[in-house]
């Protein structure tokens, strides 16, 4: 007696197959849809800017004896270290606020106390430390070892960005 392939235990039926194929067709249309939805957008592309340039008309001398106005470079910007703040005296203990960074917002704190140390981390304008050592007399300037309470961040700042804030 021969079965036909249908009873076999192998046998899937061609439709259901179908419904499988489509079910993850579906899946992958919709996740490619998905993706192209919540994509960012597109950075727009730069545009070509011509640059015009004007040449002086020429002075009759022949073009090797004309002269070439010199261009000087440009000054090299000067920084500047703000005087220590008033107030009281810093002290270990006692909390200070970073202030008077400027145009850079945050004051490096290093592994020791010199501008050559390497920097451990960088303080924030109007964040709050705690003086935990010093002071130290380095590179011109008094350092006095702080730390971060919240997030143990350390090292060491300039006193002249420094000022004495009620604690937490």
């Amino acid at each position: 007696m021969t079965r036909s392939p249908r009873e076999s235990i192998e046998y899937i039926p061609w439709w259901l197959l179908a419904i499988v194929a489509g079910g993850f067709a579906f899946v992958a249309l919709a996740t490619a849809g998905f993706a192209l939805a919540t994509r960012p957008a597109l950075s727009p592309r730069p545009t070509a800017t011509a640059i015009v340039i004007t040449v002086p008309a020429s002075t009759g001398l022949p073009p090797s004896t004309q002269q070439i106005p010199p261009t000087l470079p440009a000054p090299a910007p000067t920084f500047t270290v703000p005087p220590p703040p008033p107030g009281d005296a810093i002290r270990v203990g006692v909390y200070v606020q970073v202030l008077g960074t400027g145009d850079t917002g945050f004051l490096n704190l290093r592994a020791e106390a010199n501008l050559d140390s390497p920097v451990n981390y960088l303080a924030l304008e109007r964040e709050v430390l705690q003086v935990q050592a010093g002071p130290a007399e380095a590179s011109g300037f008094t350092w006095w070892y702080l730390v971060n309470p919240t997030s143990n961040s350390f090292g060491w700042g300039v006193q002249n960005y420094l000022q004495v804030v009620p604690g937490p």
